[in-house]
């Protein structure tokens, strides 16, 4: 099918400055293709130049691109270089993370999994409030369970496709943790559902549920995405590769899809994926290296390019890098190399324990600053954060300006949770965790034991947290606790009226009010 140029670039042009295979790459056409990228070797440069070459060439409409990627960042780089590239807006097409498209795709369809389309999306700190409760309710203390530890089984079992029925299924009930997590798991689930709530796990694994239990859904879906791009393939879990296979695998017959000029039957969407197996480092999240090192297995003629010559560093890392790698058992051939010269030798240091670590690293910080390198120029890349105290002690012992990256992130400060707690309890009014953690914020008197009684009062009458506020005279709680709850039930109506006049920023600023925040927090 030819479609009208929407921008005035030769496809030829999309090919300058590339190498034999980045070229191969994306002139590849075909239903299924694995890009096997080292690092620093031009994998996103890959991807978008694909992209623009399916649209140059007249191949496909944006909005029939759907790529994805694991981080909001990636996705942003991506879309900004395939407009760069294009030269015009990248609008219709879906450049997202996984989590971002299933979130879009369970708002347009809620109803048919018994949600509303306004849905609270629970994050970790949501969940493991409300796992909190749940444990405490089922008697864990005994058990020794943590509300951490529950969310991570819990979380594992929706990465794996298995729900609460599941879980209980497979359960020992003779083993005390096993038989309350998977109390604990129905009554979150029950939670969730009660609440009109999805947790982050959610997203993914009910987005596979929904294209499973009605074909029609995924039927749509196909038929506008003809093409699906994944980043990162090598990190990929259960729930994802499973949401993949949805996108890409043929439909029943009866569900179809036609091309209406035509009238023949439209062939799965072609599917290409970028990942490497040695990059492969979130095993302890659920991601499973089979779905790239197998991949040829569960698409069956799949051509696989692999994208060697690496623009990032000199050979002499490279080949430390390669020869320590090539230990890995499971891992296709791959030798990365460079033409920017052998470089530097790399110094290896074996420290006696972290603190004899951390003098080496900041006297040869000071070194090389004497040798001229401004310290703005330097960076410090460790594994994780509990490595850092020992690192920044000696760089105040020895005076040495210094800022650490990654601190607490802007949606995990408390004031900004307690903001969008109090959004998401306007917005809906069935999210109890919302509501419950901003009753007394600002204080209010209310306590723990008022919060409980309001919660047994609005599960005897079937009501929601909120809707039980307005009913607080039937609590008997005295007069001034009486006012203090009506008082909150009545402002967060109040909030809900604006929604029907008033814009998200105006109603931000009237959150931020009810929490007495500067303005611009």
């Amino acid at each position: 099918m030819q479609l009208t140029p929407l921008f005035p670039n030769d496809p030829e042009q999309l090919l300058e400055g590339l190498n034999p295979e980045q070229r191969k790459a994306v002139l590849h056409r075909g239903p299924a293709l694995l890009i096997v990228a080292g690092a620093g070797s031009g994998k996103t440069r890959v991807l978008t130049h694909r992209i623009a070459h399916l649209m140059a060439n007249k191949e496909l409409w944006p909005s029939q691109i759907l790529a994805i990627t694991f981080t909001n960042k990636a996705a942003s780089e991506m879309r900004e270089r395939v407009e760069q590239l294009i030269g015009a807006s990248s609008e219709g097409m879906w450049i997202k993370t996984f989590h971002s498209a299933c979130l879009q795709i369970l708002r347009r369809e809620a109803d048919r999994l018994g949600h509303d389309a306004n849905f609270s999306v629970y994050d970790t700190g949501d969940t493991r409030a409300l796992l909190k409760r749940l444990l405490r309710e089922a008697g864990a203390e005994d058990a020794d369970i943590k509300p951490q530890q529950a969310a991570a089984i819990i979380s594992n079992a929706k990465n794996d496709l298995k729900d609460a029925e599941d879980f209980s299924r497979n359960a020992d009930r003779s083993n005390p943790k096993e038989r309350i997590v998977s109390e604990v798991f129905s009554a979150y689930t029950q939670e969730l559902k009660r609440n009109n709530a999805f947790d982050f796990d959610d997203l993914i694994a009910e987005t596979v549920h929904l294209f499973r239990a009605f074909p029609e859904v995924r039927a749509r879906y196909q038929k506008r995405f003809r093409h699906v791009l994944v980043d990162e393939y090598q990190d990929t879990n259960h729930a994802q590769y499973a949401l993949i296979r949805e996108f890409t695998r043929a439909l029943p017959d009866e569900y179809a899809n036609y091309d209406e000029k035509t009238a023949e039957q439209l062939p799965p969407a072609d599917l290409t994926v970028v990942g490497d197996s040695d990059q492969s480092i979130y095993a302890f999240r659920g991601a499973d290296i089979r779905n790239i090192t197998e991949f040829g297995r569960d698409y069956p003629g799949a051509e696989t390019v692999l994208l060697e010559q690496n623009y990032r560093s000199t050979q002499n890392i490279l080949s430390a890098a390669n020869a320590v790698i090539s230990q890995n058992p499971y891992r296709p051939a791959k030798n990365l190399w460079t033409d920017q010269g052998s470089g530097e030798k790399i110094t290896l240091f074996t420290a006696f324990d972290e603190r004899n670590e951390a003098a080496f690293v900041v006297d040869r910080v000071k070194s090389l600053h004497a040798e001229g390198v401004n310290y703005r120029d330097m960076a410090v890349l460790y594994r994780t954060n509990a490595l850092t105290p020992s690192l920044e002690a000696e760089l105040k012992v020895q005076r040495i300006p210094y800022a650490v990256i990654g601190g607490l992130k802007f949606f995990e400060r408390k004031e900004i949770k307690d903001a969008l707690a109090y959004l998401s309890a306007v917005s809906n009014s069935r999210n109890d965790e919302a509501v419950r953690r901003v009753i007394n914020l600002p204080a209010r008197g209310i306590g723990d034991k008022t919060e409980i009684k309001i919660a047994q009062f609005a599960r005897a009458n079937e009501l929601s947290f909120r809707q039980a506020l307005v009913r607080s005279s039937e609590l008997g709680l005295g007069p001034k606790l009486t006012a203090a709850v009506q008082s909150f039930g009545e402002l967060l109506n109040e909030m809900e009226a604006l929604t029907a006049t008033d814009g998200p920023a105006d109603i931000s600023e009237v959150c931020a009010a009810a929490l007495r925040l500067p303005l611009g927090t």
